[in-house]
């Protein structure tokens, strides 16, 4: 058999008839060229490719989705103890994170969450009851020293320096025991125990009412008012007329000389909306997120000679939560301070 001596030479080559791949190999003696026609493979190729293109976008979608789903599956117990958590508040605190079919990771966290939550809730109980049952005894000793003190303003030397004396403290054991009164209401809004003894009232009455105190109150002062009539709203006369009293005596207080204090109730979407507004400095837009905390006073250094507790807007605000209203502050209007005092209404 001849040996071959031909190095084997392959090529492409393009005809009438189509594209071949050809190769020649042999020896010296024998010339050996085999062609195949590409037709065939060209077309098996395609095929190939566009069956791939199809594949592979569906493939990838079918992962994306297994991959959700196993992710959601994964992640469903963590869901719920966010859910959870997020309904967790002050008034809610007795809620807990269900308990969960998950790993012992996850199942762990449960614990640790529920049990944090019965501290929390024991250690604001406790907290609650301190402050209403501190509140509740100091009423008694409060009211028998106001009488005392009454009886000897009463009984001393008309202006004497012992009657002087004796008013001083009598305004002292009064603006205690309203603070005091101011607590134990806070302290039963934080408990859920806020009891409204809820009657059709005049809104509009009340707050024509607060127009004629402001007046009396500060006759330097320029009160103006637009208040519609018959306004009737669902609420407990005693606590909203405190709230509207809190918002006026502020009006009058922190306000400029000769100043304007304005009073305005309208009616939209049936609501009753009460604007109280005053004149005075702007409050710091660092200040309009807390004016609303117990004990906070805008501005610290005219406390002292500014009577108040900070205990006004954080009672105000609760007891008009617990009313289903809303009390804001309006936001800034040049040197204009006003609140919005927004209620349902029962008849408008």
């Amino acid at each position: 058999m001849p040996r071959l001596k031909k190095k084997p030479h392959f090529a492409t080559i393009q005809t009438p008839s189509g594209v071949w791949r050809t190769g020649i190999m042999g020896s010296d003696r024998i010339t050996l060229m085999v062609g195949v026609n590409m037709a065939g493979f060209y077309e098996d190729a395609d095929r190939y490719r566009r069956a791939f293109l199809g594949i592979v976008p569906i493939a990838l979608l079918l992962l994306a989705v297994g991959g959700w789903v196993i992710a959601q599956r994964a992640l469903k117990p963590v869901a719920l103890i966010t859910r959870t958590a997020e309904g967790i508040a002050v008034r809610a605190l007795d809620q807990r994170v269900p308990l969960i079919d998950a790993d012992s990771e996850l199942s762990r966290l449960v614990e640790v969450i529920n049990g944090m939550l019965d501290r929390l809730e024991k250690s604001f109980g406790q907290a609650v009851r301190f402050s209403a049952d501190a509140a509740h005894e100091l009423q008694t000793p409060l009211t028998i020293l106001q009488g005392e003190l009454d009886d000897a303003v009463q009984h001393a030397p008309v202006g004497s320096e012992e009657q002087q004396r004796y008013s001083g403290l009598l305004e002292e054991v009064q603006r205690l025991k309203a603070i005091v009164q101011k607590l134990l209401i806070l302290a039963r809004a934080d408990a859920g125990r806020l009891d409204l003894r809820l009657e059709a009232m005049d809104l509009s009455a009340m707050i024509e009412s607060a127009a004629e105190d402001a007046a009396a109150m500060a006759p330097h002062l320029q009160v103006e008012k637009q208040i519609v009539p018959g306004v009737i709203v669902k609420a407990d006369p005693d606590l909203m007329g405190q709230v509207v009293r809190n918002l006026t005596s502020n009006a009058v207080k922190y306000n400029h000389e000769n100043g304007l204090i304005w009073f305005q109730l309208s009616v939209r979407d049936n609501k009753a909306h009460v604007i109280i507004s005053n004149t005075g400095v702007p409050i710091p837009a660092k200040d309009r997120e807390k004016i609303f905390d117990r004990f906070y006073r805008v501005d610290q250094s005219r406390s002292r000679t500014v009577p108040g507790s900070g205990l006004g807007l954080s009672l105000a605000r609760e007891i008009v939560n617990a009313h289903r209203g809303d009390l804001r502050l309006n936001p800034g209007s040049g040197n204009v301070i006003s609140f919005t005092l927004s209620l349902p209404c029962s008849s408008c």
